[in-house]
């Protein structure tokens, strides 16, 4: 896997499984704070509220931790797998597949800006 901000630095699995069990701990706060609400909404006569409090502080956090969880399984998979056919590939003798070529530019610029709102690209539609 790759970094997200310096594409040369690899990301472990290990700074991924960390970095989500940094957002659990805020998600654990918010579960935290919901049922403190919800407390506060039973010790005030609402109990329909404090139930409805009660389900969406446990469930909610929950199921965004569990839905991150499985995402970051499958990318450390995906990226495993990947990695093994690519070594497989030049194993077994194959090029690696070279980099697409780069196409030509949408815009040129235009030099040196002559007034104070001229500092940008002039695309074709502007001649």
């Amino acid at each position: 896997m790759r970094g997200l901000w310096d594409n040369e630095q690899l990301l472990s699995p290990a700074l991924l499984r960390s970095a989500l069990a940094m957002v659990g701990v805020f998600l654990a706060l918010t579960a935290g704070v919901m049922l403190l609400i919800a407390v506060a909404s039973v010790a005030a006569g609402n109990y329909a509220a404090a139930a409805m409090q009660l389900a969406a502080g446990i469930a909610l956090p929950f199921g965004i931790w569990l839905g991150l969880r499985m995402l970051a399984d499958i990318l450390i998979v995906l990226n495993r797998s990947h990695d093994r056919l690519q070594s497989i590939v030049e194993l077994a003798g194959g090029a690696p597949q070279p980099a697409p070529a780069a196409g030509e530019p949408v815009f040129t610029s235009s030099g040196a800006a002559s007034a104070a709102g001229d500092d940008g690209p002039r695309y074709p539609t502007e001649d």
